[in-house]
């Protein structure tokens, strides 16, 4: 009799797994095997449900995509106008403990892009561009889209800069550069 699983939780699982193999010993490390033995189980528990190294990195990612929209909701809560720009922008330039092991295995997905097309969602980066171009349009930003443009283009890039070198991207150098883009495109 086959054993009934959940789906859902058990990708979570997954996802958690990979995490604490790129943690412990580098995204590198990343493989079926190394999940399974997180898991304490066969490569069967993994490859049913995410058949390739790839889709690992990939369901880990989306796991935290799916924690950053609540996070960033909370964080910009009922702000309005230039507060909420700010707040969804110095959001997207802030680092927690994860988020650099995240955006490491981010950029090894991007960069199975030229192989796999289908290896990184699409509809987060536009979904990112429309938050930054929704609150620029309740900012009285003079052109939404190109804010919408310049501010998703900042953000990508700081993630990229912190995993080449965190010790200089911090949270405050971010903060600061996010206010200056946000009173240049608003117009103090």
């Amino acid at each position: 009799m086959p054993i009934d699983v959940d789906e859902v939780q058990r990708r979570k699982e997954i996802a958690q797994a990979t995490l604490a193999v790129a943690a412990r010993d580098g995204a590198r490390a990343i493989t079926i095997r190394a999940v399974a033995k997180e898991l304490g189980g066969s490569t069967a528990m993994v490859t049913n449900y995410v058949p390739t190294r790839m889709a690992l990195i990939i369901n880990a990612v989306r796991a935290a995509e799916s924690r950053w929209r609540t996070d960033l909701e909370a964080r910009v809560g009922e702000l309005l106008g230039k507060e909420r720009l700010l707040a969804t922008v110095e959001w997207n330039l802030s680092t927690e403990p994860d988020d650099l092991l995240l955006r490491t295995l981010w950029v090894e997905m991007l960069s199975s892009l030229h192989t796999d097309p289908n290896g990184a969602d699409q509809r987060e980066p536009r979904e990112s561009r429309q938050e930054f171009l929704d609150a620029a349009a309740a900012a009285g930003v003079p052109d939404p889209e190109l804010a919408a443009d310049v501010l998703f283009l900042l953000t990508r890039g700081y993630f990229i800069s912190t995993v080449e070198d965190p010790s200089f991207w911090t949270t405050e150098r971010a903060t600061r550069v996010a206010r200056a883009v946000v009173d240049t495109l608003v117009g103090r």
